[in-house]
């Protein structure tokens, strides 16, 4: 199923439009903080609609690491079905390691 939130987008720009038409006449951090709030939300939208994220999918937040040195760090890897490290390959986004650090997010679907 193709994620679409258009028409809600559509829905948050027209209370924006009123809440920039009040602001014309009274300019108060209510209505600024608001607007705000509109903003970040159909940013959000935008960014699950580009990226297909349902909103019954998993966040979950990567822990504080138990190793507290500077050169230790989570590495996602893909164990090609086998315990033998040796064979294991780090993935790699944009031809870069994906080293997730301890407050990162993970969508899991």
């Amino acid at each position: 199923m193709n994620i679409n939130y258009e028409n809600i987008i559509d829905l948050l720009k027209l209370e924006s439009d009123k809440i920039i038409e009040k602001l014309r006449i009274s300019n108060n951090s209510e209505l600024i903080n608001d607007k705000k709030n509109i903003d970040n939300a159909i940013k959000w939208l935008k960014k699950g609609m580009e990226n297909q994220i349902h909103p019954d999918f998993n966040i979950i937040v990567i822990p504080e690491q138990i190793t507290k040195t500077p050169s230790s760090e989570y590495r996602l890897i893909e164990d090609h079905e086998t315990d033998d490290k040796k064979y294991w390959t780090e993935v790699r986004v944009n031809n870069k390691e994906l080293r997730p650090s301890s407050g990162d997010f993970l969508i899991m679907k």
